[in-house]
């Protein structure tokens, strides 16, 4: 397990509603729901095997055209606040490992979609921020260098009036634009997924190792 990391949460009045440190040995299936199934754009499969639990972190585990993902369903739906978590994926060209918030609805793009972190490049040397909005899928994006095989600290905060990424605690992309912002309840989820994807996720090659993990260490969710 990582160490504890502060946020900056605490400084600017947020109070934690929930969230997951992963401790103990299994997923806590009262607040997490895994995927089984076809993956993003139908390619790949996601197996509720690829998820796991052990030395304090999340998972996600991929290997030739398997792997998985699983999104937060807890109650009670969730508009606006503030979301922490802290991740890293390891090398491996043909897997894109994401967090995001997505809309309960299901309506997408219609109801936004928010990509705290996107790192489809297979030596995790960029992040990619990305704000879909509008139903033609619009977006607003941010690229951010950095070496994403180590630990990071991410955070969003949506609000009314902007959304706001940061990175380590560095701001990394604001919006004030009304029509960028979503405007029903959304949801973190966490996915390891397989290309291809058009040009932005290669498939899996030969550099490619057997298998591939992301890990989380915990998610946390402010009001």
């Amino acid at each position: 397990m990582q160490p504890i990391i502060a946020t900056a949460a605490s400084r600017f009045g947020w109070q934690q509603r929930a969230g997951d440190e992963f401790d103990g040995n299994r997923l806590n299936l009262e607040k997490w729901r895994i995927y089984s199934g076809l993956g993003t754009n139908g390619v790949g499969f996601r197996t509720p095997e690829a998820v796991s639990v052990r030395n304090g972190s999340l998972i996600i585990t991929a290997s030739g055209n398997e792997s998985g993902g699983l999104a937060w369903w807890a109650p009670p739906a969730t508009m606006y606040g503030r979301w922490e978590f802290r991740a890293r994926a390891d090398y491996g060209p043909g897997y894109s490992a994401v967090v995001l918030l997505w809309p309960d609805s299901e309506n997408w793009p219609g109801d936004g979609e928010i990509d705290v972190m996107e790192i489809p490049a297979g030596d995790r040397q960029s992040n990619v921020i990305t704000l879909h909005y509008g139903k033609d899928d619009q977006r607003v994006t941010e690229t951010v260098d950095g070496d994403f095989t180590r630990w990071h600290t991410y955070a969003v905060e949506w609000m009314p009036d902007h959304i706001t990424v940061f990175i380590d605690g560095h701001q990394a992309l604001t919006t004030r634009n009304p029509a960028v912002i979503p405007r029903a309840p959304m949801h973190p989820a966490i996915q390891l997924d397989v290309g291809p994807q058009g040009y932005w996720v290669p498939a899996p090659g030969v550099t490619t190792p057997s298998q591939v993990e992301m890990w989380v260490d915990w998610v946390r969710i402010y009001q």
